[in-house]
């Protein structure tokens, strides 16, 4: 056997063993374990809550920001005509993209395939609708272009959905900024949790400690069974964590549907991205390795043999 396979095999070994032993003296305290452990996972799982809420939010951003379309509505005595001539002079204006003219009848056949009420409006005699000229903004900002069709003749009201694109950027805004913080505050949580159960295997094993440090051990073969420790806590706390996050969503995913279908909405959840959970998994268990690296290296700071 070579010398370089002999120190592999050796440092295998030596993890090997650390990671089994630090499974064990988890199971042996139980409860502390599931303390700590469902302590993390719900530290874990209230960002993730929050992420997945502000990517359905975003997908509903995006919805919003590809109709950035301007309804102007005449009134009920304009014509076809006379509303042709109207849009005829937006033509030469800069700020319009596109400019295209619905009807009235054109847009009773759309309000009959899509509203409940087609059939009452069927009993009115008349066409009740008036004309309409749908107009594409050529610019971000539309609102110079929506005050001056506001002053059009004839107009009875403008249409603009980018004020509430507007007000739901800022609420996205506000929600990435919540989340940093929040994810912030939670995972310093995680890692003092971790760091609280291996304080407490330290405690439990400072006698073996002290000796292994007057044999000469250094701190990493001394620190290693509770990094694994940290490690085995963060992956079952991030496992326990998607699994709270994946069962909270199939339990409210349906009243949300049924809410948005009552305002004849079309939208439908997007699913996990698959890298989405291999990524929480390992920051889960980076989180239990630092607060281990943390609580271990105190106490080896505090008692470190000091030669005469």
């Amino acid at each position: 056997m070579s010398k370089p396979y002999s120190r592999f095999a050796a440092w295998r070994a030596q993890h090997a063993a650390a990671c089994r032993s630090s499974l064990l003296r988890l199971l042996r305290r139980p409860f502390s374990s599931l303390l700590s452990l469902c302590v993390m996972a719900i530290a874990l799982a209230l960002p993730l809550a929050l992420a997945w809420s502000l990517l359905q939010l975003d997908r509903m951003a995006e919805t919003v920001q590809a109709s950035r379309a301007i309804n102007v509505f005449f009134l009920p005595e304009v014509g076809v005509e006379e509303a042709k001539a109207i849009g005829a002079g937006l033509n030469g204006d800069a700020r319009v993209a596109k400019l295209t003219l619905k009807t009235p009848e054109q847009g009773l056949a759309e309000f009959r395939q899509s509203s409940e009420l087609a059939k009452a409006v069927s009993l009115l005699g008349k066409n009740p609708l008036p004309c309409v000229l749908v107009i594409e903004p050529a610019d971000a900002d539309a609102m110079p272009l929506v005050q001056r069709l506001q002053a059009l003749p004839k107009v009875e009201f403008v249409q603009y959905d980018g004020v509430w694109q507007q007000r739901l950027n800022a609420w996205m805004a506000l929600g990435q900024r919540l989340l940093l913080l929040l994810g912030a505050l939670f995972a310093l949580g995680a890692v003092l949790a971790v760091a609280n159960n291996v304080r407490l295997d330290i405690a439990a094993r400072e006698l073996e400690i002290s000796v292994l440090q007057q044999l000469g051990a250094g701190d990493a073969y001394i620190r290693r069974p509770f990094l694994y420790s940290g490690a085995l806590l963060g992956l079952l706390a991030g496992v326990l964590a998607l699994a709270l996050l994946m069962v909270s969503a199939r339990y409210i995913q349906p009243t949300i549907l049924e809410l948005i279908g009552n305002y004849g909405g079309g939208f439908r959840f997007s699913p996990m991205p698959l890298a989405f959970p291999a990524a929480i998994l390992a920051f889960a268990v980076l989180l239990g390795i630092t607060g281990a690296w943390f609580a271990a290296g105190h106490h080896l700071r505090q008692t470190r043999p000091v030669d005469l």
